[in-house]
């Protein structure tokens, strides 16, 4: 029998969703980074054990492995996931529009600041796709079980679970 828990961000700004978007016709590629305030999802484990999480690398961050893809969480009492709620989104954001023609690409910029990555899909004759969409979390996180008991984790410089202290 598993258990269900609660995973939130510690600290502000510490939430990015980034998205990958494929042309049908070609090997154009857009990806899409929007940062949120917080993040809130839920955590179903296999057994009664705290979540066996495993710290890896934002994509294009600074290489450190202190960082979890929510959608895609990993470890090995972790069943699965589930967003309950990303809050304040559009803080931060970066577009990456790899398409050959130059004034396709700043159309394309232009279409995704004014309408959001969605409007993608709804372009032209349908050619782009979203194929994969990451939430990842930093920092401190919270970690609450469903009798109320919170426990705040952090990856060391390794990427290994330790507890959270404030500092004075």
């Amino acid at each position: 029998m598993g258990k269900t828990w609660t995973i939130r961000t510690h600290y502000k700004k510490s939430c990015e969703q980034i998205e990958y978007f494929y042309n049908r016709k070609n090997s154009d590629k857009i990806i899409v980074r929007d940062g949120f305030r917080r993040a809130e999802f839920i955590i179903y484990t296999t057994d009664d054990e705290f979540p066996k999480f495993e710290f890896d690398e934002v994509p294009g961050g600074d290489g450190k492995r202190d960082s979890i893809d929510l959608f895609s969480l990993i470890g090995d009492n972790i069943d699965s996931t589930e967003m309950v709620e990303m809050f304040d989104g559009g803080c931060w954001g970066d577009v990456e529009v790899e398409v050959e023609d130059e004034e396709e690409a700043d159309r394309l910029r232009e279409l995704i600041q004014e309408e959001g990555a969605w409007a993608l899909e709804e372009d032209g004759d349908g050619d782009w796709f979203l194929d994969e969409t990451e939430c990842w979390v930093w920092g401190p996180l919270e970690i609450e079980d469903d009798a109320g008991n919170v426990r705040i984790i952090i990856a060391d410089e390794d990427g290994n679970v330790i507890d959270f202290k404030e500092e004075e």
